[in-house]
């Protein structure tokens, strides 16, 4: 039960998929939950909570009795995924128990449902309602794409060259998703003027850089990043911190470093691009960053 299961970020695609662009999503290593012993009962409630609504959903498909067996022996999910991030906390959870308890009728149901379609059902317990992208990530521990349509395909994102970096930027604040998901749609479907703009400085942008991300040509990359950028800090003030402003700002200005919201935005990272990751780390000393 040592086995990590990595939380996953959104690289491009946030809010956009919802009105027609395509996303890039990636399991994140540096930060996982794992199984360890001697959990508190506090540790332990959600998981008893899980374990009940397993029974009731999927009741052939896991095995329950050893699930709460070891729950009573004290094993819980220790994890340094933060809540309220957008890091797809509790899908590394349904991942975590999905590869420990399955059974053969459970991995039967997974490969004719599909894995996003299961995950989706099993995630539900958390959110009311899940699409289970989340799980989907952290189970395959591969890059994907996100496909309007609601399908994906796997993808493999090359490594950059020296000196440049995708990164993440702690704002220091967690962020509740829904609202912000519901500013964004209501403007898209009501507002002609800033449908448009999304269109062409966002959604446009956003398939661009993900191509570019993708085929390694950075200078693409850079050029579609920084639209994107520009963008939400003139269109979005509900997504960007006032605490993030000036950075933000600083970063379109130097051309050391860019900014954009992660996932939700409104709090939790903000996703970098770096073409001088030394200077960035200099220029940003006072925040909490990420390099991914």
């Amino acid at each position: 039960m040592d086995k990590k299961i990595p939380a996953k970020v959104l690289l491009f695609g946030e809010h956009t998929i919802l009105r027609g662009a395509s996303a890039l999503a990636a399991p994140l290593w540096a930060r996982y939950s794992q199984w360890e012993t001697g959990g508190t009962a506090a540790q332990q409630a959600g998981l008893m909570g899980l374990a009940a609504y397993l029974e009731e959903h999927f009741p052939e498909a896991f095995d329950l009795k050893q699930f709460r067996e070891d729950l009573a022996a004290g094993y819980y999910l220790d994890s340094n995924i933060p809540v309220g991030y957008g890091l797809g906390s509790s899908g590394a959870v349904c991942v975590a128990v999905y590869t420990t308890y399955v059974t053969p009728k459970g991995e039967a149901q997974l490969a004719s449902e599909g894995a996003k379609a299961f995950f989706a059902q099993m995630e539900s317990f958390f959110h009311g309602t899940s699409s289970g992208t989340d799980p989907l990530i952290s189970y395959l521990q591969q890059a994907i794409r996100l496909l309007p349509d609601g399908g994906f395909q796997k993808e493999t994102i090359p490594s950059l060259p020296a000196g440049w970096k995708l990164f993440l930027l702690d704002t220091g604040k967690a962020r509740q998703t829904a609202p912000l998901v519901n500013y964004f749609t209501q403007r898209f479907d009501e507002e002609e003027d800033f449908r448009n703009a999304v269109r062409t400085h966002w959604m446009a942008p956003n398939n661009e850089a993900i191509d570019a991300l993708l085929t390694g040509e950075l200078e693409t990359l850079w050029q579609h990043f920084r639209q994107i950028s520009q963008f939400q800090i003139d269109h979005l003030p509900p997504m960007v911190l006032p605490s993030v402003e000036a950075v933000w700002q600083a970063g379109l200005a130097s051309d050391h470093y860019l900014l954009k919201i992660c996932g939700a935005g409104g709090g939790g990272y903000c996703l970098g691009l770096s073409s001088d990751w030394q200077k960035t780390q200099d220029e940003l000393k006072d925040w909490g960053l990420l390099g991914i």
